[in-house]
Order: C-alpha cells, then sequence, then structure tokens
C-alpha cells in the first residue's frame, strides 16, 4: 500500500511528503509575465503601467503589492481587501473605492482569489462609485 500511494505522489507532481502529509512544492513557481495598470484618478496621481514578473497562479493584489505599498484590511467583506495603494485609501463616506479589472473584467474578479496568467493585463482603478 505504501509504494502505491509514493508511486502516486510522484505521478501527480513535484511535492514533499511528511509521514501522510503532502507539504509543498519541490520546484519554484513558474514566473510569467504580467502587465500593471494603476490609475489613481481623482487622487491626482499619476497612472502607472508597467510590466512585471511574476508567480504563476499569483493574484491581482500581490501583483499592485510588488510596484507599490499597500494597504489591507476590511472595505465591505474581507479583512485581506485592498484598502489603499501607494496612499490612497478608500474613502466610504465621499463614495471612492478601488476597483480591479483583469483583462478589461470586473464583476467576477476578487484581488486576492483570481490567479493570474501570463499575459494578463491588471488594472486598478480609484473611482466614485456612482450606484
Amino acid at each position: 500500500m505504501l509504494n502505491i500511494m509514493v508511486l502516486l505522489l510522484l505521478l501527480t507532481g513535484p511535492q514533499t511528503v511528511t509521514g501522510n502529509l503532502l507539504v509543498a512544492p519541490l520546484l519554484p513557481s513558474r514566473m510569467i509575465p504580467v502587465t500593471v495598470r494603476v490609475d489613481f484618478g481623482p487622487a491626482l496621481k499619476p497612472a502607472k503601467v508597467q510590466k512585471i514578473e511574476i508567480r504563476e497562479n499569483a493574484s491581482p493584489k500581490e501583483a499592485v503589492q510588488q510596484l507599490f505599498s499597500t494597504e489591507q484590511g476590511r472595505v465591505c467583506c474581507a479583512p485581506g481587501e485592498v484598502k489603499g495603494i501607494d496612499g490612497v485609501s478608500v474613502d466610504p463616506v465621499k463614495n471612492y473605492w478601488w476597483r480591479v479589472m483583469v483583462n478589461g473584467e470586473g464583476k467576477t474578479i476578487s484581488p486576492y482569489r483570481t490567479r493570474l496568467k501570463a499575459g494578463d493585463i491588471v488594472e486598478w482603478i480609484y473611482l466614485f462609485n456612482k450606484k
């Protein structure tokens, strides 16, 4: 039985096994190119567009953190949301928010759950939400 488990683990990919637990990949993650665009809009800071190399399956949040300092915290739904980028924070009173889009799609994009692929275009836009 143990031989079959070891064989299955070897066939499924490079992983480390401690006891019966699958721990971590042995090989480093593959790096991929993505483009990150940050538009500060009404904050009157210049927009920035930059092509970066990031690990495959990184999130849009990780991509923007490679270029700017970020503030995270509960904005609406989760404590890990992006609350601010480069000192520009959401302002619920004035109804200013950060919105993230990947390849032009925004409705189903999560800043920390969406996984990036090579060639993706990540856009962070600071905007007034008219509702």
